[in-house]
């Protein structure tokens, strides 16, 4: 009986602990105004996760040496399943918070062709990537419209999870139930590209 009491009490202090390891983190997050600027790492919902990445899986089975990027990478949940699929690809993702940047580098340390950088995605340089994920807030998307227009290299495929870029038509648009689980893909055209800004900062791409 005593056994049944103390398991019942070491289970109730995980819970608890738990609930304070979650609300310290939602603390910092929330208290943080980048983060409130930008967005926070949620991960794109199973289906359209899985939908982009079988996606991109297609193009990337036909294509050679292409560099997939990721703005806001969050925890690494779409680029390290494509990485593990794909060694022969390079993959990037961008990403402001620091624990689900760690985390992410943490996750990938075996792999290769992968890399995570803690900065501003604003800050990142675009120019030689093939195809970029973003998943932001709305009012974000309007700046992430500049950046493409500016920086993506021709033909580069932006997929845009949820929150569409008003300003340009995609390519093409998957809903898979609700706007909520909808994802857009956007090509960039040569007519988009303006002139290209220059980063001190992640230069290796």
């Amino acid at each position: 009986m005593n056994i049944i009491i103390l398991l019942m009490l070491v289970f109730i202090w995980a819970i608890m602990l738990g609930i304070c390891i979650i609300s310290l983190i939602a603390i910092y997050f929330f208290c943080n105004s980048k983060f409130l600027y930008n967005a926070p790492p949620v991960p794109s919902c199973g289906k359209v996760r899985t939908a982009m990445i079988e996606d991109v899986s297609l193009i990337l089975t036909k294509r050679k040496n292409q560099i997939v990027m990721d703005l806001g990478s969050g925890w690494g949940s779409l680029l390290l399943p494509l990485a593990k699929k794909f060694p022969r690809h390079r993959f990037i993702g961008i990403e402001h918070g620091f624990i689900p940047y760690y985390f992410s580098k943490f996750i990938s340390r075996k792999l290769k062709n992968i890399n995570f950088y803690r900065q501003n995605f604003f800050n990142s340089n675009i120019s030689k990537a093939d195809v970029v994920f973003v998943f932001l807030l709305p009012h974000i998307m309007p700046k992430i419209s500049v950046k493409c227009q500016k920086e993506a290299k021709e033909n580069a495929l932006i997929y845009v999870n949820r929150f569409p870029i008003s300003d340009i038509k995609p390519k093409k648009e998957v809903s898979l139930g609700s706007k909520y689980d909808t994802y857009y893909v956007y090509k960039i055209q040569k007519n988009q590209i303006g002139n290209r800004r220059k980063y001190d900062k992640f230069g290796k791409v």
